[in-house]
């Protein structure tokens, strides 16, 4: 282990790879003309000479240009930068449906004026999956399907369902609408049935769909029928069953320059609960409130100072542009709860949310993202509940084709009024080779070291990475955290811009160095979609 930190150590000044600034431009003027051109997953040459290409682009709608229109805010006869043009590139490649983008200012043979072309290739938005588990004597089937640019326009439909031998099943439908009517309105519907009940979701959202944007507003409505677990030694030991109902909704307003934004707003939050007794071997040690309202209303505000942006490759994607940006942000929200708990009385608490991001290259190929994140509430000057949340990336492009890599998180939660909140650690949450929800308490630790290699194998547009990783975890209650489990192991990133955009299929081999409940330090393996932490926190 110490050798294994060493050399990581002494790699990162060796990160002498230059990264792709995105500078002023040198070009700017008054808009003439828009000119979009969007292509199909594969080339109808290519196509013609593939078989699997010519089916791929036969089970994908090729996104229609009224979509990335819609994207644009600046209109013709407008002064347009190259500043301009770098944020709208970025901006498309955050709508996850592009394997390559391209925007750029030409000129058009008269002085002072240019014009904007936006040229586009898709991905392959259709995903469809599933599997079998057998895990402690019960057996599971999962499967999903969904598509991320229906009929081109950019709206998402997915469903998934999942079940198990012990009679517990999952089945969600989620469609989101890109543009609600034409407009920068974002609209989404959820509905999911389970063993424990129904839940529902809608929520219509304008968000700052630019640097300059002067507003954003929107709500999010919801019921949902869960049940809590709580977890000892990775098996369920008690269960809460959870009825309750929420809605949130905020309006911002936007000013500054664009690398130096500010924005303030309203919050609005209401919810209810009305929870079961707790059921379980261990039930009797889960404090369940009786039911409960509350009502929240406050100012909220967010600054961002932003450095620059950086283009990258080989970070979190292997093929893929990675859009990076540097600089700090830092939001705050303060106001009052309203919270009458049955049988307990109604009270006004003072609350408090807060978070900061900074991101930076302190060195040419370094780069580091660090993050602090929390929330408190107040009863008669008393603390009775809070969450804090400190974590740490920092990466180092030794070369084109490797990167090393490294994460820290720590949480830590305290919930003295409403239902107990406990943190756990596993193979679901970053610390491979140990069951999901091996580790459970009110603290929590988690490191992981990565070599990422990207081998520049490629075959029917996959791409090949390798990685080697070290994860090491703790967990505790209240100041303690307990003896740290650790892990070993490599693993394969499978990548196509193509097919995935900027996701990557990730295939890890574990070995845990600790015994965990009689199951010994023999190797797992886990299949998932993504890497286990990514540059932005």
């Amino acid at each position: 282990m110490r050798s294994l930190v060493l050399v990581w150590l002494l790699a990162l000044p060796a990160a002498v790879l230059a990264q792709e600034q995105v500078r002023p431009g040198t070009r700017s003027g008054r808009l003439r003309d828009v000119r979009i051109s969007t292509s199909d997953v594969f080339s109808d040459e290519y196509a013609t000479e593939h078989l699997l290409a010519a089916a791929v682009n036969a089970l994908h709608w090729t996104t229609r240009e009224q979509v990335i229109a819609r994207e644009i805010w600046f209109e013709r006869g407008s002064i347009v930068t190259a500043e301009d043009t770098a944020e709208l590139e970025r901006n498309l490649r955050a709508l996850n449906l592009f394997a390559d983008v391209s925007v750029r200012l030409a000129p058009t043979g008269n002085d002072g004026e240019v014009d904007l072309e936006v040229t586009t290739r898709d991905r392959l938005t259709l995903s469809f999956g599933g599997g079998g588990s057998y895990l402690g004597g019960v057996t599971g089937v999962r499967f999903a399907l969904g598509e991320s640019n229906l009929f081109g326009q950019g709206d998402a439909l997915g469903a998934s369902f999942f079940e198990n031998s012990d009679g517990e099943y999952r089945g969600t439908l989620v469609y989101t609408d890109l543009h609600v009517l034409d407009t920068w309105h974002t609209g989404s519907v959820r509905y999911s049935r389970t063993d424990d009940g129904d839940s529902l979701g809608l929520s219509l959202r304008r968000p700052f769909k630019h640097l300059t944007d002067p507003r954003s507003y929107g709500f999010d409505a919801n019921h949902d029928e869960v049940g809590v677990d709580y977890y000892r030694d990775g098996e369920s030991v008690a269960n809460v069953h959870d009825i309750g109902d929420g809605f949130d909704a905020n309006l911002l307003w936007g000013d500054g320059p664009p690398d130096r934004r500010r924005t303030a707003g309203i919050v609005l939050a209401l919810d209810a609960h009305d929870y079961d007794p707790a059921t379980g071997p261990a039930a009797a040690e889960i404090r369940v409130p009786s039911d409960t309202q509350s009502a929240f209303l406050g100012p909220t505000a967010r600054w961002r100072w932003i450095d620059g942006y950086r283009k990258v490759e080989g970070l979190d994607t292997i093929d893929y542009i990675q859009d990076l940006t540097l600089g700090l942000d830092v939001g705050a929200t303060l106001g009052v709860r309203w919270r009458d708990e049955q049988g307990a009385g109604a009270d006004l608490e003072p609350e408090l949310r807060a978070d900061v991001s900074w991101a930076t290259e302190p060195l040419t190929g370094v780069f580091t993202n660090l993050g602090a994140s929390g929330s408190m509430r107040l009863r008669d000057r008393d603390f009775v509940g809070w969450y804090g949340s400190l974590a740490g990336r920092a990466y180092a492009q030794v070369d084109s084709a490797n990167t090393l890599a490294a994460s820290v998180v720590f949480d830590a939660v305290e919930e003295k009024e409403g239902l107990p909140v406990e943190l756990t650690l596993g193979e679901d949450n970053g610390l491979r080779g140990y069951p999901a929800h091996a580790f459970s308490g009110t603290r929590r630790l988690r490191t992981n070291l990565e070599d990422r290699l990207d081998t520049g194998l490629e075959f029917a547009t996959l791409r090949l990475g390798l990685v080697a990783f070290f994860d090491t975890g703790w967990t505790g209650r209240d100041e303690f955290l307990g003896a740290p489990s650790s892990s070993v192991g490599f693993g394969l990133r499978i990548a196509t811009k193509k097919l995935l955009g900027a996701g990557v299929v990730r295939i890890d081999f574990a070995k845990p160095l600790e015994s965990f409940d009689g199951e010994g330090t023999g190797w797992k393996v886990s299949v998932s979609s993504g890497q286990v932490f990514g540059f932005g926190l």
